[in-house]
């Protein structure tokens, strides 16, 4: 307020002819106090089961953590809430648990499929052995049948050639061919019947229609066990999807776990309980990967021995009977040659046919080994093969094609992975495609600089504990140690960032013992502390130690020994380790995308008014508030909502002015060392006299910025440059 006066009635327009003054009214409303308070929810939607507190609570996974805030005022007295959200990193962490145990469970899911088809692979393999067993028997007489059916072609042949022999002996006197033709074939056919007979009364050929029913049905036992293990084949690929499927929720996460560590919010009772549950996660895909290789295994195992049981039943069929056919065919081949030709000649015509039908058999058999040999061939000859696919999406296969390269990682581009079974029979099996990568990020900010070591103190002093540090003065020479009491030996390294670490080591002297054989004390003859670096920050190296430190790269560590050595020539070692850091990987920015403000007034101050937000400030009576509304979206499409408010008060009444008055002015200068003011009150435009000021309170001066008034009374003299003010305080 300005105030002016003169002898003219119209009122000055010059500025400076005024004394101008600030007036304070009364006080207004403001803000006394801010608290967080928190409430642990049975439910994600409501606040239920529990109660507010502004302590912050344990994390327990099963509740949910809403936050508000409470405001406190004063001028009049009143309290407000903000609304109740639910807590970011809380929810957070129940997410990365929710997404850890869906993992424990998909793996679970997979290793009971794979045991499950492992046993039923094992039932097939059992079935098939109770089948080799029962057929053994029937193996014993058959090879008994095909050693008689030997037999008797060999006893064809050297009865034929003793019947030839003999013609000369017996026929000699018969004067016509037709007669020794006669007897030949005679005793020939004799000869041949009874060895066919011979074949025939075997134990085999006496059961072949029983023992070919047996042999077929447990052929057909056989191959419904190879159609239960071409099931189990499916049963295998859906534990590998779930596998795949548990995989996945693995690294969903391990990726939400890593988002917690990275978020300065978290506590730490909740990245351990996500940590925990990620652990459980793990074990259970390693234990669902380990099930499914195993069932892998067994299966083709059991395919390879039920199908060698089965080639053995299918070459045990007809063995015999052919073997019988081929005597009487011999016998009557032999008869034939031997009344048409010459004897020396029949005999070698036996003999070759006999060859010739060995080689035949003999090709048999090589060909039915050859089958056999390329079915088990066929049965380990299943192919996996991986193949890839680079996306401009992460939602479908765009852009690209499939290989069984993978390609290098690029900015928006995401790649796909699918595998690919090939069975026995050649049928292919494909897994669903799975988006393994992310866009290539944009680059991240540096690390922190990595730190060397800048220097190391070692110190030592004696202590009565070998197990707690002594809190007295260390020494850098080695002290003198009571029997029974402690040396430690303390390095303290400094950094290149003047952080600091500290490594101990204790060494105890012994009390005297009992009487024995003279002996000796035991003290510190020299200590040494080197220095060496390594790639590894939990095994010490084993090179050469150096006495200075060397320089370390970034994300290797300095490894600090320091040894002891005793009068008894024995030693101690003790280790410290550092790390240079590394910078840090790249990572993902948010940045704010738009700002609105909006305004709207409204009678109250503590509900946030439901009505129509304005971009132009309302008009707001007297006794109402304004609110105002700011709306930021960031640069992902979220976006958060503040609220402020304020209160248009009323006028106030016979507000105290205070006026300046200067007696020489209100500036120093050469001339002018010190400025002495005078505070006049005012109330209702009548100045008010000494008595009227202290019976309402006393003036208090002040410096701007200080809240803490440095003079007290009407007038003050300053002797140095201040900007001040006066106030009137009851």
């Amino acid at each position: 307020m300005g105030t002016y006066s003169d002898h003219l009635e119209a009122d000055s327009e010059l500025v400076s002819d005024y004394t101008w003054v600030k007036i304070r009214g009364d006080d207004g409303q403001s803000l006394v106090s801010m608290t967080r308070e928190f409430y642990m929810s049975t439910s994600n939607t409501a606040q239920e089961g529990g109660s507010w507190s502004a302590t912050p609570p344990t994390f327990d996974a099963a509740k949910y953590l809403w936050v508000r805030f409470k405001a406190v005022y004063k001028n009049p007295d009143a309290i407000a809430y903000s609304d109740p959200e639910l807590d970011g990193t809380w929810s957070a962490t129940l997410q990365a648990i929710d997404t850890a145990n869906q993992a424990a469970t998909s793996a679970s899911n997979a290793s009971q499929s794979a045991q499950n088809a492992v046993q039923q692979a094992g039932e097939a393999v059992n079935k098939a052995q109770e089948i080799e067993q029962e057929i053994g028997p029937i193996k014993t007489g058959i090879q008994e049948a095909k050693d008689a059916a030997a037999e008797a072609k060999q006893d064809v042949a050297d009865a034929t050639e003793q019947i030839l022999l003999d013609i000369s002996g017996s026929y000699a006197t018969k004067s016509e061919l037709s007669d020794v033709e006669g007897d030949l074939q005679t005793q020939i056919t004799a000869n041949a019947d009874g060895l066919a007979s011979k074949v025939s009364n075997t134990e085999y050929q006496q059961n072949k229609a029983d023992i070919d029913a047996e042999l077929l049905k447990q052929s057909n036992a056989l191959k419904t066990a190879q159609d239960n293990l071409s099931n189990l084949q499916s049963a295998q690929g859906e534990a590998n999807q779930k596998l795949i499927k548990a995989q996945e929720d693995l690294k969903k996460a391990q990726d939400a776990v890593t988002a917690l560590e990275n978020d300065q919010a978290t506590t730490t009772e909740q990245l351990n309980s996500a940590k925990e549950a990620l652990k459980t996660a793990q074990n259970a895909v390693d234990k669902a990967t380990a099930d499914v290789t195993q069932a892998k295994k067994d299966i083709a195992t059991a395919q390879g021995q039920i199908s060698d049981i089965q080639d053995g039943i299918d070459g045990l069929t007809s063995r015999v009977s052919t073997a019988e056919t081929n005597i009487s065919q011999n016998s009557q081949a032999i008869s034939l040659r031997a009344t048409k030709t010459e004897v020396n000649t029949a005999i070698k015509g036996a003999k070759d046919y006999a060859d010739a039908q060995i080689e035949v058999e003999s090709k048999k058999i090589t060909q039915t080994v050859t089958q056999v040999s390329s079915k088990v061939d066929a049965l380990t000859s299943q192919k996996q093969e991986t193949y890839y696919y680079q996306s401009t999406s992460n939602t479908t296969q765009t852009g690209g094609s499939w290989s069984t390269t993978k390609p290098q990682e690029a900015l928006g581009k995401y790649i796909w992975m699918k595998i690919k079974f090939t069975f026995v029979d050649g049928a292919t099996s494909e897994t669903s495609p799975v988006c393994m990568t992310g866009a290539t990020g944009a680059p991240g900010t540096p690390g922190a600089t990595g730190k060397g070591i800048k220097s190391t103190a070692v110190a030592y002093q004696a202590g009565t504990s070998g197990t707690t540090a002594p809190t007295g003065t260390w020494s850098s020479s080695i002290p003198s140690v009571s029997q029974g009491q402690y040396l430690w030996t303390r390095v303290v390294t400094t950094y290149t960032d003047n952080t600091t670490s500290t490594s101990y080591s204790v060494s105890y002297i012994p009390k005297n013992g009992g009487k024995g054989d003279p002996g000796t004390s035991v003290t510190v003859s020299s200590t040494s502390v080197t220095y060496q670096k390594s790639t590894n920050g939990t095994t010490a190296p084993t090179g050469s130690w150096a006495t200075t430190p060397p320089a370390t790269n970034a994300g290797e560590y300095l490894w600090t020994k320091t040894v002891v050595n005793y009068s008894d020539g024995k030693s101690t070692t003790a280790y410290s380790v550092s790390r240079n850091g590394t910078n840090g990987v790249n990572g993902t920015s948010v940045t704010v995308k738009s700002t609105a403000i909006t305004y709207q007034a409204s009678t109250s101050g503590t509900t946030v008014p439901s009505g129509t937000w304005s971009t132009t400030i309302p008009a707001v009576p007297v006794g109402q508030f304004l609110w105002t509304r700011t709306v930021v979206t960031y640069s992902d499409n979220k976006s958060t909502t503040s609220y402020a408010v304020s209160r248009q008060g009323a006028d106030g009444t016979d507000a105290f002015m205070i006026v300046y008055d200067p007696l020489n002015g209100l500036e120093f200068s050469a001339s002018q060392k010190t400025l002495t003011i005078t505070a006049k009150v005012f109330k209702g435009g009548k100045e008010l006299i000494d008595a009227q000021v202290n019976a309402f309170g006393a003036i208090k001066w002040y410096e701007n910025g200080s809240a803490t008034a440095f003079a007290s009374g009407k007038t003050i003299t300053l002797t140095a440059p201040k900007e001040v003010y006066a106030t009137l305080e009851n």
